[in-house]
């Protein structure tokens, strides 16, 4: 009690929804709960044609401002506890969707980072989403790809195409010795698709047989 006291006093943390000062005894420390509730949920998926790719399930849409204020404080200021509620809505939205039952017996992969990147935030978002989403299915989560080369980010690139070209040849396997059947890939959030699909495509190479992608927000 009193360190939390202490720590509202030094540092006292506001909403980033509506700006209102939160405690650090609350749940969430970030998002306070009328803003979280205000974030919608998506409906359905994303079902790909000519991909690796088998379906992109998004919990929300990058256009909301609260989602997409939550994902860029996580992201680029690595605001860690933002893991906490913003695998909440995409664990909502698996529930609201009944798709737990659909991912029994799949393995969780997180979109890899290079180890620049990771180095610089501290930490790789899409696999602190991942393990807590992992823990929600009962799924493991286990790294099988690394990016082999540094690439320009997708989020500064508005061009399709050039997205595409982008991440082309950005990811190859890790060697775990074994070859998974079933897998979700797990990331942040998916624009352009094309992250994705570049990873489900070795996957794919590999001999994996099923590909999900699932995202918190879709832009």
């Amino acid at each position: 009690m009193l360190k939390n006291f202490l720590l509202d006093l030094i540092f006292p943390r506001y909403c980033l929804g509506c700006q209102k000062e939160l405690s650090y005894d609350a749940e969430n420390t970030q998002i306070c709960g009328d803003c979280f509730a205000k974030i919608r949920l998506n409906r359905g998926a994303q079902y790909q044609k000519n991909t690796a790719l088998k379906a992109v399930f998004a919990a929300g849409r990058y256009d909301d401002p609260i989602l997409r204020e939550a994902v860029k404080s996580f992201k680029y200021q690595s605001i860690e506890s933002l893991k906490k509620p913003l695998a909440k809505l995409a664990i909502d939205y698996l529930k609201k969707e009944n798709l737990a039952s659909t991912f029994s017996g799949f393995v969780i992969t997180p979109i890899p980072l290079t180890l620049r990147r990771k180095l610089n935030r501290g930490f790789n978002q899409s696999e602190l989403l991942a393990e807590e989403i992992g823990d929600f299915l009962n799924c493991p989560v286990v790294n099988l790809l690394k990016r082999k080369k540094f690439n320009f980010p997708q989020a500064e690139i508005p061009d399709w195409q050039k997205r595409k070209e982008n991440i082309t040849g950005v990811f190859e396997l890790i060697d775990v010795g074994h070859l998974y059947n079933k897998i979700i890939l797990v990331d942040d959030v998916s624009t352009s698709g094309a992250t994705l699909e570049e990873a489900a495509f070795v996957l794919k190479k590999a001999g994996v047989k099923e590909i999900y992608g699932l995202v918190i927000a879709k832009g």
